[in-house]
């Protein structure tokens, strides 16, 4: 884990929140120049502590307007681990895929057109997962908070 002071951790803060970033407002509003600002966020990429910069999209604004959560269950050995990866990170659907413990292996994120699409998803394409076992999908009625990615969910830890 990199070592960030206090300045490093309000300029990751003001980073996280908007796009494009004007250095020269983020560095006055955490208290410093705009080129130590900017060296800073330089060294924080280099270090990878900032992987990179990405606008938040609203799925419901270019056409997939349902979002579900899916547990999947697949015959787990070490030949096809890496295949499953491969598979579930090719499926255009699916936004995010968490390797997990308990009773499934997968937590797959999926944002979809429409129920159709949503059961397309569930009853065709995760039947090119190899191993696949069963999937128990949990369908988003609200969303209270949602963030870009998870390191932007850490921070709010600082």
């Amino acid at each position: 884990m990199t070592d960030l002071d206090d300045l490093d951790r309000r300029l990751l803060h003001r980073v996280a929140e908007e796009l494009p970033v004007d250095l020269a407002e983020v560095a006055d509003q955490i208290g410093t120049t705009t080129e130590d600002a900017g060296k800073r966020l330089q060294r924080l990429r280099e270090q990878d502590v900032v992987r990179e910069l990405v606008a938040q999209i609203d799925p419901a604004a270019v056409g997939l307007g349902c979002t579900a959560f899916l547990l999947v269950r697949v015959a787990q050995n070490a030949d096809n681990f890496a295949a499953v990866r491969q598979v579930l990170s090719d499926l255009e659907s699916v936004e995010e895929a968490h390797a997990v413990g308990g009773e499934f292996d997968w937590l797959l994120k999926v944002r979809a057109e429409s129920l159709a699409d949503l059961q397309d998803v569930v009853t065709r394409k995760l039947s090119l997962v190899p191993g696949f076992i069963r999937a128990q999908t949990c369908i988003v009625l609200d969303t209270a908070c949602e963030f870009v990615n998870a390191d932007r969910v850490r921070l709010a830890g600082f």
